[in-house]
């Protein structure tokens, strides 16, 4: 009984703190106009909105922000390049570090609230890896964490979801181009890659459930025999 009820009690202090860390980013997010962010970037030395990008991130800053003031400062193709090596950078440390010093305290909560480590197997790799970068809601800091705690190869990783977050990171970065002379045409552009990525996204949460069906069936099928 005792134990329930402290399982219960950390996963409400673990989730606590979650949300009220969203809450405080997203606030002090929203409370800056796309317009500043805009101008902050164009008007921000390169090479140190290059380091902000390849190292906040790590400690839960929005790279979708990050994003913006790329667009802003580089313009799409070079604000893609850009961002393309910062999460490179990115995704080594998060690596890295989740596979060191950071491992310990992550699976102690983990062990505390009796959440379990993400195991995944061979044939989900490539699409968890997808949908895990494409999916909106998660941070981008939870995101890459989540994947190095998991038992996913570090190429997996790498190679799969370097691409797949600069898909998801392309509205952002054009967004930031855009915001000097927003009109139709941009406008309309956004919304259909931002529809064509929930699209993506949702098409690989069904596959992903679909093959877990058919692994179900078929090992309960083997044990029936």
């Amino acid at each position: 009984m005792a134990a329930s009820e402290n399982k219960h009690r950390n996963r409400i202090i673990l989730w606590s703190i979650i949300i009220g860390s969203a809450v405080v980013i997203g606030f002090l997010t929203h409370t800056v106009s796309f317009h500043t962010i805009h101008d902050w970037g164009k008007h921000m030395n390169g090479w140190l909105l290059f380091a902000l990008m390849a190292f906040l991130p790590l400690a839960g800053v929005p790279i979708s922000v990050l994003c913006v003031m790329a667009g802003a400062k580089w313009g799409p193709w070079n604000g893609l390049a850009a961002t393309a090596a910062a999460v490179s950078i990115n995704l080594i440390l998060s690596w890295l570090m989740m596979r060191s010093w950071l491992r310990a305290p992550v699976e102690k909560i983990l062990q505390k609230t009796h959440y379990k480590k993400p195991e995944l197997e061979k044939g989900e790799y490539a699409g968890v890896c997808i949908l895990t970068a494409l999916i909106p809601g998660p941070s981008y800091t939870v995101k890459n964490y989540f994947l190095s705690l998991s038992n996913l190869p570090f190429r997996i990783i790498f190679g799969i979801g370097l691409p797949a977050h600069l898909f998801a990171m392309t509205p952002g970065i054009f967004f930031g181009n855009f915001t000097g002379a927003m009109d139709w045409t941009k406008g309309t552009f956004l919304i259909v890659y931002t529809v064509l990525l929930i699209g993506a996204s949702h098409f690989l949460v069904r596959r992903i459930r679909a093959r877990k069906r058919r692994s179900h069936d078929a090992k309960f099928a083997m044990a029936t025999k």
